[in-house]
């Protein structure tokens, strides 16, 4: 029987450590990195910190706004299907989309201003000079690399996803490739948060209609039981046909657009 579709957190979290040995450093890792950030049985991960509250709604209603002026000016930024993000709006949500542009978490927070979901981020992107304590700010919660720390993280993600209507964003392709069109694998993390928790996923695709350019396309919500096959079938195997299903709108979304371009052209 094939492992993959029996894999476990656990079993998801090993092989991201294993593939962070192999893969190349993004932006965050080459920046200076003073702070070197501690994870633990006391860490909160969905943090109850006041002034990091304060700093949140400052950015959020101060800074932000002119954040979304800069991304439509810089890279003619916009949303395509944004009204598909308010089915969600009443219920908690995995949001997923492909790791394409160093800037396309704050971009992603335009579709549910003012509320933004939680970034599940690497380690290192909170350890970079400044830019990790915009990270932390703006909701960012970092993903722990040992699997004590993990399972501390999971609690407190499944709590936000059983007890809010908040929204958890994850790249599933684990890595940033920038400007690429096509996807790439995906791991299995975000789509265990969303069948343990029983909450709908969110598929949103950035595309690039010219060079330098970025939309955002936000696809209808997918329910596990939207998934052919999977009634009455264990949550791991859930998990995998999820997982795939999704990636398999998030291309359609992405052929479809592509597809028009070459069709205008």
């Amino acid at each position: 029987m094939n492992r993959q579709e029996h894999s476990e957190p656990k079993t998801e979290l090993e092989k991201l450590r294993e593939n962070g040995k192999r893969r190349r450093k993004g932006p965050a890792e080459r920046m200076w990195a003073p702070i070197k950030l501690h994870l633990d049985e006391d860490y909160q991960y969905v943090t109850k910190n006041w002034g990091l509250r304060f700093l949140y709604y400052f950015a959020m209603f101060v800074g932000m706004p002119f954040g979304y002026l800069f991304f439509k000016i810089r890279w003619g930024f916009g949303v395509i299907g944004k009204k598909n993000a308010k089915l969600v709006k009443k219920t908690a949500a995995i949001t997923v989309a492909n790791h394409v542009h160093n800037m396309d978490s704050p971009m992603l927070t335009y579709v549910f201003y003012p509320s933004a979901p939680y970034f599940v981020a690497l380690k290192h992107n909170f350890e970079a000079f400044i830019i990790g304590g915009l990270v932390r700010v703006l909701r960012g919660v970092p993903l722990p690399s040992d699997i004590k720390n993990f399972e501390h993280f999971s609690e407190q993600m499944n709590h936000v996803l059983q007890h809010t209507t908040r929204k958890v964003h994850m790249y599933p392709e684990g890595e940033i490739a920038p400007y690429s069109r096509e996807l790439r694998s995906f791991k299995n993390g975000a789509f265990h948060f969303a069948v343990k928790n029983d909450v709908p996923v969110l598929p949103m695709v950035f595309v690039f209609p010219k060079p330098k350019k970025v939309k955002l396309i936000v696809g209808k919500p997918v329910y596990l039981k939207d998934v052919p096959g999977t009634e009455g079938v264990k949550a791991p195997r859930q998990t995998v046909m999820l997982c795939r299903y999704v990636k398999e709108r998030m291309q359609e979304m992405l052929d479809e657009y592509y597809g028009g371009l070459e069709h205008e052209n």
